[in-house]
């Protein structure tokens, strides 16, 4: 038995930017053209897995949800690597077992989340995607394992169960599978840019892709915008703005009051009323822009609790004070 410390568990992203011609379904009869190389990589995760712990207690997998499995990915296959419309992805998702289970918008921005249903496979797999008007620009794949497994001496494996994808699940899969020796879910995920860039040649008032001054920055906000699915909270300051105040980022930060994503564009407006309140100045277009947001009658999702699902409001139905965002943004910094 050779069991090391457990290591922190992480997710695997892949973002893949590409023509949509270049990504198309895999001709049926045979394996994926990727399935030669996920192999290797999932043999070499493998091994990196046995060198944790080299005895682990099988899971109690029947063929009927192998069966489903192997189903559920074939669905996934083709919904992943075809370029689709929101309200089409909707009635395609009926007829492959796919249920809504969260629909989010923040402006122009609209978050989608899919899952199978009913559940009769051993693996859990969600489909989420984010839209502008009734077109897809961003779908991601997230599979998990979710049953607790064991090495035979009991310790928790915290690994996704790479040794289950590649017996049953491996060959019928149609899309990249990337290395990620300690991830405990696997994640793939597919940017279309042409249908991005057409998004914002349509929507020239707003300021799609903010001037970052590094890639980190570029891609931290890409992430927020457009990529995940946030909520308002008037109790806490959201991380990805604390980053930006503690890196000085303020001219990102006022780009941003000019963001597609509302919800982008309330934070960025509360983030600078916190840095006013330190001194920082504020120009009279960002001003009139500001006031524009507080008053503005877009809804925005709102974080209402752990057990419950997020609501969509107004911001100016909020009544937020000015003293509550700069209490909520001093907390977040320690102040």
């Amino acid at each position: 038995m050779k069991c090391g410390k457990t290591l922190r568990t992480n997710v695997l992203l892949i973002t893949m930017v590409y023509s949509p011609l270049i990504f198309s379904q895999t001709a049926s009869g045979g394996n994926s053209r990727f399935y030669p190389d996920n192999v290797k990589r999932v043999e070499g995760v493998i091994k990196v897995i046995r060198a944790f712990c080299d005895s682990i207690k099988p899971v109690n997998v029947s063929n009927s949800n192998i069966k489903y499995d192997q189903k559920y990915i074939r669905s996934t296959n083709e919904l992943f690597n075809t370029i689709t419309s929101d309200k089409v992805f909707a009635q395609t998702a009926k007829k492959n077992d796919l249920i809504l289970t969260s629909s989010l918008n923040a402006g122009l921005i609209g978050f989608r989340e899919y899952k199978f249903y009913p559940a009769k496979g051993y693996l859990a797999i969600s489909i989420l995607f984010s839209v502008i008007d009734d077109n897809i620009f961003y779908k991601k794949i997230v599979i998990e394992s979710p049953l607790k497994r064991e090495c035979a001496n009991g310790q928790p494996v915290p690994f996704f169960d790479f040794l289950y994808l590649k017996d049953k699940i491996l060959p019928v899969i149609d899309f990249p599978v990337k290395e990620c020796t300690n991830c405990d879910s696997l994640k793939v995920d597919t940017l279309y840019q042409p249908v991005f860039d057409a998004m914002a040649k349509k929507y020239p008032a707003y300021q799609f892709v903010p001037n970052a001054s590094n890639d980190y920055v570029k891609s931290l906000i890409f992430q927020h915008t457009y990529l995940q699915r946030s909520t308002y909270n008037n109790k806490v300051a959201p991380d990805g703005f604390v980053e930006l105040i503690k890196m000085k980022e303020y001219d990102i930060i006022r780009s941003l009051l000019y963001s597609p994503n509302q919800l982008m564009a309330i934070n960025a407006y509360e983030t600078l009323v916190y840095l006013n309140n330190l001194g920082e100045p504020i120009n009279t277009q960002d001003q009139a822009k500001m006031k524009d947001i507080v008053t503005s009658g877009t809804s925005i999702p709102v974080y209402c609790g752990r057990d419950c699902k997020p609501t969509n409001y107004a911001y100016n139905d909020l009544k937020v004070k000015k003293t509550d965002i700069v209490d909520k943004y001093q907390a977040a910094l320690g102040q």
